[in-house]
């Protein structure tokens, strides 16, 4: 039940876990090669990924209904580069100009727990996507019937009868031969 009613917050605590690795960053030091220390200092887009996460951490508690908003708003702002969740700057992606669209393995992580959480809305949405119009459906059924017409068109009317009645064929090919018979019977 607890998992339940929290289940959405889990991707938001994967961003969380990212704010919380840059914070263990800047307490560390880091030894080059050459012997000299350096220590990590976050920039403004680490900032920012903190603020954002903050926000959207509240919003599943205080505003639940914007919850997916504030979410989308912060992986959208992650994925633009404006903010970012690692101190590592690990990433691929696509630039156009000064947009560029970067995805690091932090942020695939996030897709796909995400993904996992709301896999049956995010399938249906891109099975109603491809899947093909009323119309469509229609023409195609229409095109089948008349193929088994074509086809049935030399059978005998008690041929005919016995593919209606035995009903084992796909209903394309029983309604052909059932338009078959009602032909045969308006000629007659």
């Amino acid at each position: 039940m607890l998992y339940q009613r929290y289940k959405a917050l889990l991707p938001t605590l994967i961003l969380a876990a990212g704010c919380l690795s840059i914070f263990f960053d800047t307490l560390g030091t880091t030894t080059a090669p050459d012997g000299t220390v350096s220590r990590f200092s976050p920039v403004a887009v680490h900032y920012g990924a903190g603020a954002a996460t903050a926000a959207t951490l509240a919003s599943f508690f205080l505003l639940r209904p914007y919850y997916r908003y504030f979410f989308g708003t912060t992986f959208l702002l992650a994925l633009l580069g404006l903010i970012d969740f690692s101190a590592t700057q690990t990433r691929v992606g696509l630039a156009f100009g000064a947009l560029q669209l970067r995805l690091s393995p932090f942020l695939l992580l996030v897709v796909v727990v995400t993904y996992f959480l709301i896999r049956h809305r995010v399938n249906a949405a891109l099975f109603a996507l491809i899947k093909p119009s009323e119309e469509k459906i229609q023409q195609n059924h229409k095109a089948e019937i008349a193929e088994f017409k074509t086809r049935f068109a030399r059978k005998s009317t008690e041929e005919l009868l016995q593919i209606v009645a035995a009903k084992q064929l796909v209903p394309a090919a029983v309604s052909a031969a059932g338009q078959l018979l009602q032909e045969r019977q308006t000629v007659n």
